[in-house]
């Protein structure tokens, strides 16, 4: 196995959603399992959270 740093999008109707991450997985394909079921665990497990971090641009 080996650490692998994975971001997963999602697009959602008003923006763009990432989560980067890293993990251990033997493929790309367990990393990105893996990468999902941490995402889903932390917003199970947590009460409150803000961003912490922004760019912003003109459009």
């Amino acid at each position: 196995m080996a650490r692998k740093k994975v971001t997963l999008q999602a697009s959602l109707p008003h923006g763009t959603f990432y989560w980067v991450t890293e993990v251990e997985a033997g493929s790309e394909e367990e990393a990105v399992v893996a990468a999902e079921n941490l995402f889903m665990a932390e917003m199970e497990n947590i009460d409150e959270w803000e961003f912490t971090d922004f760019a912003v641009d003109n459009a």
